[in-house]
């Protein structure tokens, strides 16, 4: 019996990933097998949650900005500007790690 793949097909018997390769011989046999009336499984359905997921973990690495330190950056600097009776979009710094933050924010609401 076999499985598909997203890129190969899986025989169930041995766990052997077999190219969709004409020339290859397990491929030319798991042919024959459906050709002979077999069915495989169908591949897993991706979650599509995943690939978000995914994204923000980038995102986040390559800021070096996880999520409980861009909350507390933004909180911190949030307070000090009230204390000093400014608005926090004037810090340059904080607005750009608010505009980071929504836009990570965002691809939460997808999930």
């Amino acid at each position: 019996m076999y499985k598909l793949q997203s890129t190969s097909i899986l025989r169930l018997s041995d766990g052997a990933s077999i190219p969709q390769d004409p020339a290859n011989v397990d491929y030319s046999a798991y042919l024959a097998w459906v050709d002979a009336g077999n069915t495989p499984k169908p591949a897993d359905i991706p979650d599509p949650k995943e690939a978000i997921r995914t994204q923000i973990a980038a995102l986040e690495t390559k800021q070096l900005l996880p999520r409980i330190t861009r909350e507390f950056m933004l909180s911190a600097t949030e307070e000090h500007a009230q204390a000093a009776g400014v608005d926090p979009m004037q810090n340059m710094g904080y607005r750009k790690l608010k505009e980071f933050d929504v836009m990570i924010s965002r691809l939460r609401e997808q999930l």
